[in-house]
């Protein structure tokens, strides 16, 4: 407390005064020249909108945030050593002062590189997307949309990782330990997580081949159903009963997919011996007319193939349609419903299993 009282007594307090004047001269400098430094970076981004053939958009964007914050914690700091110089107190001498600002501009030119390089990439990579899709159908952009995430993804956390390293050089750190730690950590996971990586694997190329896509039915790994989301490690399948199965993408040795073609709905319509069986052909060609003006999951007219077997107590006629995707069951279940019906007002038979019994008396 002594001591406190003693410095407080030993300042001139007419040269403390002048001190805090200029350092809040220097505040209110460094505040107009940090906004100053903004308004024309803000400029440079509005010319360049108006003359859009320069450069990219999306890069000059990426490079005027970057330097607003350089500008922004540049000067800060700047002004933070002007204000220590007014006061007299040094913390660096000139020579580690120099030294300092050496590393800093090198820590930032490769910060500013690193940002650039994953604009360049992300903009190269969305251009390519762009340039595939052309001429292609509209399934093939959700597949070419998700490789683009995953690439973006990998290039980025690769160029972050090289640029960390740099800025440890930077230090006089040295990276070699770090890069050795790095690969035995990585050969040791490699044999330790076998299964996760055939299971990334595995995923990478399910997106890569277009498999399957995320809303379509499929037979996958054991499952039945619809595609509710599709990782690097694993798929989700919705079944029809609400059930949420996830699937390790490694497991998935057979995939069938319902949904890259017309399917069929196939319908087994069984009459009696006793019955015309041209007139049950033609009544059920006539439903089928009738089903495709009505059923829009119908593309064609479906067909009457003819009869396929004779039963024990049936003749069974098979009828087809092409339909929508994922719609086959629906029209199956529709196209039955109304054969039942048109055979029953036109008098047709359709039979059920019988069995006769013949019974032998004494006196027989």
């Amino acid at each position: 407390m002594n001591q406190l009282i003693n410095y407080i007594s030993a300042v001139n307090v007419g040269d403390l005064v002048v001190k805090l004047v200029l350092s809040l001269l220097v505040i209110i400098a460094a505040y107009f020249l940090i906004r100053f430094s903004r308004k024309l970076l803000d400029r440079a981004i509005s010319y360049q909108e108006q003359e859009s053939s320069l450069i990219n958009p999306q890069l000059m964007q990426i490079i005027c945030t970057t330097l607003k914050a350089v500008v922004f914690y540049g000067g800060l700091f700047i002004a933070f050593l002007v204000i220590l110089e007014i006061f007299e107190v040094s913390i660096f001498k000139s020579e580690d002062l120099k030294g300092f600002g050496f590393q800093l501009i090198r820590v930032i030119a490769i910060f500013i590189g690193a940002r650039l390089v994953i604009q360049f990439q992300r903009s190269f990579i969305t251009h390519w997307i762009s340039k595939s899709q052309e001429g292609s159908d509209k399934t093939f952009s959700p597949r070419m949309k998700t490789l683009g995430t995953l690439v973006n993804s990998i290039l980025t956390y690769g160029i972050f990782f090289i640029a960390g390293l740099m800025i440890l050089e930077t230090f006089n750190i040295n990276t070699t330990a770090i890069l050795a730690s790095v690969g035995v950590l990585g050969l040791a996971l490699g044999f330790g997580a076998q299964n996760l990586v055939k299971d990334v694997i595995s995923g990478f190329f399910i997106i890569f081949e277009d498999q399957f896509r995320v809303g379509e039915f499929v037979e996958a790994g054991g499952a039945t159903g619809v595609v509710e989301e599709i990782g690097l490690r694993a798929t989700k399948i919705k079944r029809w009963t609400g059930h949420l199965e996830i699937i390790p993408n490694g497991s998935i040795a057979r995939i069938v997919n319902y949904n890259r073609s017309n399917m069929l709905a196939v319908c087994v319509v069984g009459i009696s011996y006793e019955m015309d069986i041209d007139k049950a052909q033609e009544v059920l060609r006539s439903i089928s007319e009738k089903a495709y003006q009505e059923i829009e999951a119908i593309v064609e007219v479906p067909v009457v193939q003819g009869v396929i077997e004779l039963a024990d107590s049936s003749i069974k006629i098979r009828v087809i349609a092409s339909t929508i995707p994922g719609e086959q069951w629906a029209v199956e279940r529709a196209l039955l419903a109304r054969f039942k019906k048109g055979l029953d007002e036109a008098g047709i038979e359709i039979p059920y299993p019988r069995r006769v019994i013949y019974w032998r008396g004494e006196n027989n």
